[in-house]
Protein backbone atom coordinates (compact mmCIF):
# COMPACT_ATOMS: atom_id res chain seq x y z
CA UNK A 1 0.00 0.00 0.00
CA UNK A 2 0.70 3.72 -0.21
CA UNK A 3 0.84 4.83 3.14
CA UNK A 4 1.36 8.03 4.41
CA UNK A 5 2.16 9.34 8.31
CA UNK A 6 1.88 12.78 9.68
CA UNK A 7 4.42 13.56 11.68
CA UNK A 8 8.01 12.42 12.46
CA UNK A 9 7.67 12.43 16.40
CA UNK A 10 7.89 8.74 18.15
CA UNK A 11 5.07 6.79 17.00
CA UNK A 12 5.40 8.42 13.63
CA UNK A 13 8.84 7.87 12.82
CA UNK A 14 8.26 4.11 14.70
CA UNK A 15 4.59 3.33 12.52
CA UNK A 16 6.82 4.28 9.14
CA UNK A 17 9.67 2.28 9.82
CA UNK A 18 7.90 -0.75 10.10
CA UNK A 19 5.30 -0.42 7.98
CA UNK A 20 8.33 0.23 5.24
CA UNK A 21 9.69 -2.89 6.80
CA UNK A 22 6.87 -4.79 5.55
CA UNK A 23 7.42 -3.51 1.86
CA UNK A 24 4.59 -0.55 2.24
CA UNK A 25 5.89 2.72 0.27
CA UNK A 26 5.63 5.12 3.09
CA UNK A 27 5.65 8.69 3.05
CA UNK A 28 6.54 10.37 6.22
CA UNK A 29 5.51 14.50 6.74
CA UNK A 30 7.01 16.82 8.89
CA UNK A 31 5.89 20.18 9.45
CA UNK A 32 9.02 21.37 10.96
CA UNK A 33 11.57 22.84 8.66
CA UNK A 34 14.07 20.26 9.93
CA UNK A 35 13.12 17.03 11.39
CA UNK A 36 14.14 16.86 14.98
CA UNK A 37 13.44 16.10 18.64
CA UNK A 38 11.30 18.69 20.88
CA UNK A 39 12.03 18.57 24.44
CA UNK A 40 15.04 17.41 26.85
CA UNK A 41 14.41 13.86 28.18
CA UNK A 42 12.17 11.21 28.94
CA UNK A 43 12.17 8.00 30.92
CA UNK A 44 12.24 4.78 29.29
CA UNK A 45 10.35 2.36 31.01
CA UNK A 46 10.69 -1.16 31.12
CA UNK A 47 7.72 -1.59 28.46
CA UNK A 48 9.45 0.72 26.22
CA UNK A 49 12.53 -0.65 26.14
CA UNK A 50 11.35 -4.27 25.14
CA UNK A 51 9.89 -3.06 22.17
CA UNK A 52 13.23 -1.32 21.52
CA UNK A 53 14.97 -4.54 21.92
CA UNK A 54 12.51 -6.44 19.69
CA UNK A 55 13.09 -3.61 16.84
CA UNK A 56 17.14 -4.38 17.91
CA UNK A 57 17.90 -0.11 18.86
CA UNK A 58 18.08 -0.83 22.03
CA UNK A 59 21.45 -1.44 22.87
CA UNK A 60 22.76 2.00 20.50
CA UNK A 61 20.82 3.88 22.91
CA UNK A 62 21.84 2.25 26.02
CA UNK A 63 25.19 2.96 25.72
CA UNK A 64 24.80 6.51 25.47
CA UNK A 65 21.56 6.75 28.33
CA UNK A 66 21.36 5.71 32.50
CA UNK A 67 20.13 3.27 34.50
CA UNK A 68 17.55 4.51 36.58
CA UNK A 69 16.66 2.73 39.41
CA UNK A 70 14.22 4.64 41.41
CA UNK A 71 11.76 7.32 41.33
CA UNK A 72 12.06 9.68 44.36
CA UNK A 73 9.67 12.34 45.01
CA UNK A 74 10.24 14.83 47.98
CA UNK A 75 8.86 18.10 49.32
CA UNK A 76 11.34 21.40 49.48
CA UNK A 77 11.72 20.95 52.90
CA UNK A 78 13.73 17.21 52.14
CA UNK A 79 10.16 15.66 53.43
CA UNK A 80 9.13 12.21 51.52
CA UNK A 81 6.66 11.89 49.24
CA UNK A 82 6.77 8.98 47.49
CA UNK A 83 9.76 6.34 47.17
CA UNK A 84 9.89 3.12 44.10
CA UNK A 85 12.32 0.86 43.25
CA UNK A 86 12.46 -0.88 40.26
CA UNK A 87 13.95 -3.99 42.39
CA UNK A 88 10.41 -4.75 43.85
CA UNK A 89 9.08 -5.86 40.79
CA UNK A 90 12.02 -8.14 40.26
CA UNK A 91 11.15 -11.43 39.17
CA UNK A 92 13.84 -13.92 41.27
CA UNK A 93 15.22 -15.31 37.86
CA UNK A 94 13.63 -12.54 35.90
CA UNK A 95 15.90 -9.66 33.71
CA UNK A 96 17.14 -6.58 35.68
CA UNK A 97 14.24 -3.90 35.26
CA UNK A 98 15.03 -0.38 35.34
CA UNK A 99 14.48 3.13 34.34
CA UNK A 100 16.47 4.20 31.45
CA UNK A 101 17.29 8.12 31.06
CA UNK A 102 17.46 8.77 27.58
CA UNK A 103 18.19 12.11 25.64
CA UNK A 104 15.20 12.43 23.46
CA UNK A 105 17.31 13.58 20.62
CA UNK A 106 19.14 10.23 20.76
CA UNK A 107 16.09 8.18 20.83
CA UNK A 108 14.61 10.66 18.09
CA UNK A 109 17.94 10.10 15.67
CA UNK A 110 18.22 6.17 16.17
CA UNK A 111 14.73 6.10 14.68
CA UNK A 112 14.99 8.72 12.31
CA UNK A 113 18.11 6.78 10.56
CA UNK A 114 16.42 3.50 10.75
CA UNK A 115 13.33 5.03 8.80
CA UNK A 116 15.87 6.18 5.91
CA UNK A 117 17.31 3.10 6.04
CA UNK A 118 14.31 1.20 5.40
CA UNK A 119 13.42 3.62 2.36
CA UNK A 120 10.81 6.05 4.00
CA UNK A 121 10.31 9.40 2.13
CA UNK A 122 10.23 11.63 4.42
CA UNK A 123 8.98 15.55 3.77
CA UNK A 124 10.63 17.95 5.83
CA UNK A 125 8.50 21.58 5.82
CA UNK A 126 5.14 19.99 5.10
CA UNK A 127 1.96 20.26 7.72
CA UNK A 128 -0.95 18.03 6.78
CA UNK A 129 -3.83 20.69 7.42
CA UNK A 130 -6.73 18.37 6.78
CA UNK A 131 -7.64 15.04 4.34
CA UNK A 132 -9.99 14.42 2.43
CA UNK A 133 -11.09 10.70 1.69
CA UNK A 134 -13.21 8.14 -0.53
CA UNK A 135 -13.53 5.31 -1.75
CA UNK A 136 -10.00 5.52 -3.80
CA UNK A 137 -7.77 6.63 -0.88
CA UNK A 138 -6.78 9.70 1.29
CA UNK A 139 -5.54 13.11 -0.16
CA UNK A 140 -3.57 15.54 2.04
CA UNK A 141 -4.04 19.07 2.17
CA UNK A 142 -1.42 21.83 3.34
CA UNK A 143 -2.39 25.29 4.40
CA UNK A 144 -2.11 26.51 0.87
CA UNK A 145 -1.78 23.77 -1.59
CA UNK A 146 -2.45 19.87 -2.09
CA UNK A 147 0.15 18.10 -0.61
CA UNK A 148 -0.08 14.53 -2.24
CA UNK A 149 -2.04 11.59 -2.80
CA UNK A 150 -4.33 9.84 -2.99
CA UNK A 151 -3.05 7.11 -0.49
CA UNK A 152 -4.27 4.35 0.89
CA UNK A 153 -4.02 4.98 4.71
CA UNK A 154 -3.35 8.09 6.63
CA UNK A 155 -1.73 7.46 10.37
CA UNK A 156 -2.20 10.59 12.06
CA UNK A 157 0.69 10.73 14.58
CA UNK A 158 0.78 15.08 14.53
CA UNK A 159 0.78 15.46 18.42
CA UNK A 160 -1.45 16.53 21.58
CA UNK A 161 -2.64 19.69 19.02
CA UNK A 162 -3.27 17.63 16.19
CA UNK A 163 -5.49 19.45 13.56
CA UNK A 164 -6.46 16.36 11.90
CA UNK A 165 -7.92 14.67 14.83
CA UNK A 166 -10.10 18.04 14.98
CA UNK A 167 -11.38 17.47 11.49
CA UNK A 168 -12.71 13.77 12.37
CA UNK A 169 -14.55 15.35 15.36
CA UNK A 170 -13.58 12.04 17.71
CA UNK A 171 -11.82 13.86 20.40
CA UNK A 172 -14.02 12.91 23.23
CA UNK A 173 -12.46 14.90 26.13
CA UNK A 174 -9.77 17.46 25.57
CA UNK A 175 -8.37 19.62 28.89
CA UNK A 176 -5.61 21.60 29.07
CA UNK A 177 -3.55 21.82 32.36
CA UNK A 178 -3.22 24.43 34.49
CA UNK A 179 0.75 24.29 34.60
CA UNK A 180 3.44 24.02 31.46
CA UNK A 181 7.06 23.02 31.79
CA UNK A 182 10.41 24.93 31.20
CA UNK A 183 13.08 22.10 30.00
CA UNK A 184 16.64 21.84 29.63
CA UNK A 185 19.43 19.33 29.39
CA UNK A 186 22.45 20.12 31.11
CA UNK A 187 25.67 19.07 33.54
CA UNK A 188 24.85 17.25 37.25
CA UNK A 189 27.34 15.49 39.07
CA UNK A 190 24.64 14.87 42.07
CA UNK A 191 21.54 12.90 40.37
CA UNK A 192 22.84 9.47 40.63
CA UNK A 193 20.49 6.67 39.70
CA UNK A 194 17.04 8.17 40.23
CA UNK A 195 14.44 10.24 38.75
CA UNK A 196 13.90 12.94 41.35
CA UNK A 197 11.30 15.49 41.53
CA UNK A 198 10.30 18.19 43.98
CA UNK A 199 7.44 19.82 44.97
CA UNK A 200 6.87 23.20 46.53
CA UNK A 201 3.91 24.99 49.00
CA UNK A 202 3.54 27.02 45.90
CA UNK A 203 2.70 24.67 43.51
CA UNK A 204 5.99 24.37 42.03
CA UNK A 205 7.12 20.96 40.77
CA UNK A 206 10.99 20.52 39.74
CA UNK A 207 12.71 17.66 38.31
CA UNK A 208 15.72 16.05 37.55
CA UNK A 209 16.26 12.78 35.16
CA UNK A 210 19.88 11.71 34.44
CA UNK A 211 19.98 11.06 31.20
CA UNK A 212 23.63 9.34 30.62
CA UNK A 213 27.08 11.37 30.18
CA UNK A 214 27.10 13.63 32.92
CA UNK A 215 24.08 14.93 32.10
CA UNK A 216 20.37 15.32 33.19
CA UNK A 217 16.93 16.70 32.14
CA UNK A 218 15.60 19.59 34.16
CA UNK A 219 12.14 19.76 34.39
CA UNK A 220 10.95 23.32 36.27
CA UNK A 221 7.03 23.81 36.35
CA UNK A 222 5.33 27.23 35.16
CA UNK A 223 1.59 28.46 35.21
CA UNK A 224 0.41 28.77 31.85
CA UNK A 225 -0.62 31.98 32.24
CA UNK A 226 3.14 32.42 33.25
CA UNK A 227 4.70 31.90 29.25
CA UNK A 228 4.98 34.90 28.05
CA UNK A 229 6.14 36.71 31.00
CA UNK A 230 8.77 34.16 31.21
CA UNK A 231 10.24 34.10 27.64
CA UNK A 232 10.03 37.86 27.99
CA UNK A 233 12.15 37.57 31.33
CA UNK A 234 15.28 37.83 32.44
CA UNK A 235 17.13 34.54 32.41
CA UNK A 236 19.31 35.57 35.68
CA UNK A 237 16.97 36.15 37.59
CA UNK A 238 14.94 32.91 36.38
CA UNK A 239 18.40 31.40 37.54
CA UNK A 240 18.33 32.50 40.94
CA UNK A 241 15.12 31.47 41.34
CA UNK A 242 15.93 27.89 40.35
CA UNK A 243 19.00 28.19 42.60
CA UNK A 244 16.42 29.76 45.87
CA UNK A 245 14.04 26.54 44.99
CA UNK A 246 17.23 23.79 44.75
CA UNK A 247 20.77 24.78 45.28
CA UNK A 248 22.04 21.72 43.81
CA UNK A 249 20.81 22.56 40.92
CA UNK A 250 23.16 25.53 40.15
CA UNK A 251 25.84 23.39 37.95
CA UNK A 252 22.36 22.22 35.98
CA UNK A 253 21.40 26.14 34.86
CA UNK A 254 24.82 27.47 34.98
CA UNK A 255 25.19 28.02 31.58
CA UNK A 256 22.03 29.46 30.87
CA UNK A 257 22.14 33.06 29.27
CA UNK A 258 19.06 33.83 27.26
CA UNK A 259 15.38 31.92 27.82
CA UNK A 260 16.25 31.47 24.04
CA UNK A 261 18.27 28.25 25.13
CA UNK A 262 14.92 26.95 27.37
CA UNK A 263 12.12 24.71 25.77
CA UNK A 264 8.89 26.10 27.24
CA UNK A 265 6.09 22.86 26.49
CA UNK A 266 2.29 22.67 27.40
CA UNK A 267 0.44 19.76 28.24
CA UNK A 268 -3.47 18.52 28.20
CA UNK A 269 -5.14 15.46 28.47
CA UNK A 270 -7.06 13.95 25.09
CA UNK A 271 -9.09 10.92 25.07
CA UNK A 272 -10.75 10.12 21.62
CA UNK A 273 -14.00 8.27 20.72
CA UNK A 274 -12.18 6.04 18.91
CA UNK A 275 -9.03 6.39 17.24
CA UNK A 276 -9.87 4.91 13.81
CA UNK A 277 -12.12 7.23 11.10
CA UNK A 278 -12.19 5.40 7.50
CA UNK A 279 -8.47 5.18 5.97
CA UNK A 280 -6.99 7.51 8.73
CA UNK A 281 -5.84 5.73 12.42
CA UNK A 282 -4.46 8.37 15.16
CA UNK A 283 -1.49 6.95 17.45
CA UNK A 284 0.75 8.60 20.10
CA UNK A 285 -0.17 11.82 21.67
CA UNK A 286 -2.76 12.58 18.61
CA UNK A 287 -4.80 9.88 19.93
CA UNK A 288 -4.01 9.75 23.91
CA UNK A 289 -1.74 12.85 25.31
CA UNK A 290 -1.20 13.40 29.36
CA UNK A 291 1.06 15.24 31.04
CA UNK A 292 4.23 14.16 31.93
CA UNK A 293 4.29 12.99 35.55
CA UNK A 294 3.75 9.65 35.33
CA UNK A 295 6.99 8.99 32.36
CA UNK A 296 4.88 7.16 30.14
CA UNK A 297 4.62 9.51 26.81
CA UNK A 298 7.01 7.83 24.64
CA UNK A 299 6.51 4.26 25.91
CA UNK A 300 3.14 4.66 24.86
CA UNK A 301 3.97 6.29 21.41
CA UNK A 302 6.26 3.19 20.53
CA UNK A 303 3.93 0.76 21.78
CA UNK A 304 1.09 2.37 19.34
CA UNK A 305 3.47 1.97 16.28
CA UNK A 306 5.09 -1.40 17.26
CA UNK A 307 1.12 -3.08 17.30
CA UNK A 308 -0.36 -1.14 14.71
CA UNK A 309 2.13 -2.54 12.16
CA UNK A 310 1.79 -5.63 13.55
CA UNK A 311 -1.92 -5.61 13.65
CA UNK A 312 -1.43 -4.46 9.73
CA UNK A 313 0.72 -7.48 8.80
CA UNK A 314 -1.76 -9.84 9.98
CA UNK A 315 -4.53 -8.42 7.85
CA UNK A 316 -2.65 -7.68 4.44
CA UNK A 317 -5.70 -7.68 2.63
CA UNK A 318 -8.10 -6.00 5.62
CA UNK A 319 -7.02 -2.66 6.49
CA UNK A 320 -9.78 -1.97 8.26
CA UNK A 321 -10.00 -4.90 10.45
CA UNK A 322 -6.38 -4.41 11.16
CA UNK A 323 -7.27 -1.30 12.29
CA UNK A 324 -9.80 -2.53 14.01
CA UNK A 325 -7.57 -4.98 16.24
CA UNK A 326 -5.28 -2.21 16.67
CA UNK A 327 -7.89 -0.12 18.31
CA UNK A 328 -9.11 -3.04 20.40
CA UNK A 329 -5.57 -3.90 21.20
CA UNK A 330 -4.77 -0.60 22.64
CA UNK A 331 -7.68 1.14 24.44
CA UNK A 332 -7.26 -0.52 27.68
CA UNK A 333 -3.85 0.56 28.23
CA UNK A 334 -4.15 4.22 26.63
CA UNK A 335 -7.57 4.84 28.95
CA UNK A 336 -5.76 3.88 31.83
CA UNK A 337 -2.65 5.90 31.63
CA UNK A 338 -4.31 9.07 30.14
CA UNK A 339 -7.51 8.80 32.79
CA UNK A 340 -4.96 8.05 35.80
CA UNK A 341 -2.78 10.93 34.63
CA UNK A 342 -5.68 13.21 34.31
CA UNK A 343 -6.63 12.40 37.90
CA UNK A 344 -2.90 12.74 39.44
CA UNK A 345 -1.76 15.71 37.82
CA UNK A 346 -4.54 18.16 39.68
CA UNK A 347 -2.99 16.56 42.98
CA UNK A 348 0.65 16.64 42.58
CA UNK A 349 0.90 19.47 40.71
CA UNK A 350 -1.26 22.17 42.68
CA UNK A 351 -0.97 25.28 44.49
CA UNK A 352 -4.69 24.53 46.42
CA UNK A 353 -3.40 23.96 50.07
CA UNK A 354 -6.43 21.35 50.49
CA UNK A 355 -5.65 18.90 47.76
CA UNK A 356 -1.40 19.10 48.80
CA UNK A 357 -2.80 18.07 52.09
CA UNK A 358 -5.02 14.88 50.62
CA UNK A 359 -1.90 14.19 48.67
CA UNK A 360 0.41 14.63 51.43
CA UNK A 361 -1.47 12.41 53.45
CA UNK A 362 -2.27 9.99 51.49
CA UNK A 363 0.90 9.38 48.77
CA UNK A 364 3.24 8.09 51.58
CA UNK A 365 1.45 5.31 52.98
CA UNK A 366 0.03 3.77 49.33
CA UNK A 367 3.54 2.20 48.39
CA UNK A 368 3.94 -0.20 51.98
CA UNK A 369 -0.06 -1.27 50.53
CA UNK A 370 0.32 -4.86 49.62
CA UNK A 371 -1.44 -4.42 46.84
CA UNK A 372 -1.71 -0.91 45.84
CA UNK A 373 2.07 -0.61 46.21
CA UNK A 374 2.70 -3.32 43.73
CA UNK A 375 0.00 -1.46 41.43
CA UNK A 376 2.02 1.51 41.54
CA UNK A 377 5.16 -0.06 40.42
CA UNK A 378 3.74 -1.92 38.34
CA UNK A 379 2.23 1.74 36.55
CA UNK A 380 5.56 3.27 37.01
CA UNK A 381 7.10 0.27 34.45
CA UNK A 382 4.78 0.73 32.14
CA UNK A 383 3.40 -2.64 32.73
CA UNK A 384 0.17 -1.98 33.41
CA UNK A 385 -2.74 -2.71 30.61
CA UNK A 386 -5.70 -1.70 32.13
CA UNK A 387 -7.26 -0.86 35.42
CA UNK A 388 -6.94 -4.41 37.00
CA UNK A 389 -4.29 -5.72 34.18
CA UNK A 390 -1.12 -6.06 33.67
CA UNK A 391 1.45 -8.05 31.89
CA UNK A 392 3.03 -9.68 35.08
CA UNK A 393 0.89 -11.54 37.06
CA UNK A 394 0.50 -9.35 40.51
Amino acid sequence: MQIAVAGCGIAGATAAMLLAQQGHRVTLFEQAPRCGPVGAGILLQPAGQRLLAGLQLLEPLSRVSARIHSLHAQHRTGRELVHLDYARLQAPEGPELFGLGVHRGELFQVLYDKCKAEGVQICEGCEVDRFEQSSGGVVLHGRSEPLDGPFDLLVAADGSRSRLRAQTGLAGRIREYDYAAVWLTGPCSWAGQQLLQIVGRDGRLVGVLPIGNGRVSFFWGIRNAEQEQFRSGDASRWKQQVVEFLPAAEEIVADVRSTDQLTVATYRNVQMRSCVHGRVVFIGDAAHASSPHLGQGANLALADGVCLAQRLAENPSDYAEGFRQYQTARRSTTRFYTQLTGLLTPFFQTDSRVRQFGRDTVLPIMPGLPYIGRQMLLTMAGLKTGWFTSTRSG
